[in-house]
């Protein structure tokens, strides 16, 4: 009978622990979650932006500088722009958008006069008094802005986006001698830059000279020009007080340049390399924007300063140059119907 219960209580207690050490047991472990993808590391990108200001004292070029130098900190500097000033790898600017085009530069400011060579329709823009300040031009730009990207689509180049352009300031008149009667230019060889404004200069019985304006401080010492068209800022960094004593005031159009990117190479770039590029560049309008108003007036104080003799033109000689500049508004218009749709647009957008 001992026997018996004995083996009952073992029987039982096989019965309660079995089960209780089967609980108990460990679980495997899960198993490691397979580790992170690293992330791609950034690139090192290296790009020219070419522009052909003279010099990095340009006050354009400064805020064109720190633009770069913004990027290169946003990028932890991985993305560097370097700025090429005029001809400093052999490329004249009216050579920039084929170049750009190329990828032999991965930006460049295109000037308004040289992509009139292309597009003549953007003519518009070196209209003589149609566009008077950077507001008038921005208003210019955004009334024919559909006919100026459909005009560049498929040329290997794009504007950056969302839409950088700026604006110079007006352009006026250094001679090297006192010009007696504004509205009689008679004999007076003008360096100009712009096709429209040889067109006013010959109206006036001047003798319009287009020359790059790194040349120009040369030929004024030679006589091969008497007086340039330009603004006080390019006056300032050529030192063109050396050679030119009387500054007038003629406030011919501004014109400016779309910051523009070689197309393959904006794709390539990583979207985030993209975007800081991108609001950069509105930085970069946004702050020449804010000192534009005032800079005409400090760069003709500096010129003061070196002696040259700042002149204020007449309402009777004014109105001899806008009277002279109307006739090149309608041949404009007549030569080519985009030239006319271009017209209109900016005249109803400046309410003409």
């Amino acid at each position: 009978m001992k026997n018996w219960l004995m083996l009952l209580v073992g029987v039982c207690l096989v019965v309660l622990l079995v089960p209780l050490a089967v609980g108990c047991k460990a679980e495997a472990p899960a198993p490691a979650p397979a580790p992170a993808t690293a992330p791609a590391e950034a690139p090192y990108v290296s790009w020219v932006l070419q522009v052909s200001e003279t010099s990095l004292t340009n006050p354009f070029c400064i805020e064109v500088v720190d633009m770069a130098r913004r990027i290169a900190s946003r990028t932890d500097g991985k993305f560097n722009i370097r700025i090429l000033l005029a001809k400093e790898i052999g490329i004249d600017r009216n050579e920039f958008p084929a170049a750009l085009a190329k990828g032999t530069i991965d930006m460049a400011w295109l000037y308004t006069p040289v992509m009139e060579g292309l597009h003549p329709f953007l003519g518009v823009f070196g209209l003589p008094y149609l566009t008077t300040d950077q507001y008038s031009c921005f208003k210019a730009d955004e009334a024919i802005r559909s006919m100026f990207l459909e005009a560049i689509k498929g040329s290997g180049y794009l504007q950056l986006p969302p839409n950088c352009v700026h604006f110079w300031l007006p352009q006026d008149l250094l001679s090297k001698d006192a010009i007696p009667n504004l509205a009689d230019l008679k004999g007076l060889k003008v360096r100009i830059w712009r096709a429209l404004d040889a067109e006013l200069i010959k109206a006036l019985g001047g003798e319009p000279v287009y020359m790059p304006i790194a040349e120009v401080y040369t030929a004024m010492q030679r006589g091969v020009v008497q007086a340039l068209n330009t603004g006080p800022q390019a006056m300032v960094e050529n030192s063109m007080w050396e050679v030119g004593k009387h500054y007038y005031a003629i406030r011919l159009e501004p014109g400016g340049a779309w910051t523009c990117v070689n197309e393959q190479k904006w794709n390539s770039l990583p979207s985030d390399y993209q975007t800081v590029l991108m609001e950069e560049g509105v930085n970069f309008v946004k702050k020449v924007q804010g000192w534009y108003d005032t800079e005409a007036d400090r760069q003709k104080a500096r010129l003061a300063d070196k002696g040259i003799v700042l002149h204020e033109p007449s309402k009777a000689e004014m109105d001899a140059w806008r009277s002279a500049s109307q006739p090149i508004w309608d041949s404009f218009a007549q030569k080519d119907p985009k030239n006319k749709q271009a017209l209109d647009l900016v005249k109803k957008a400046l309410s003409y």
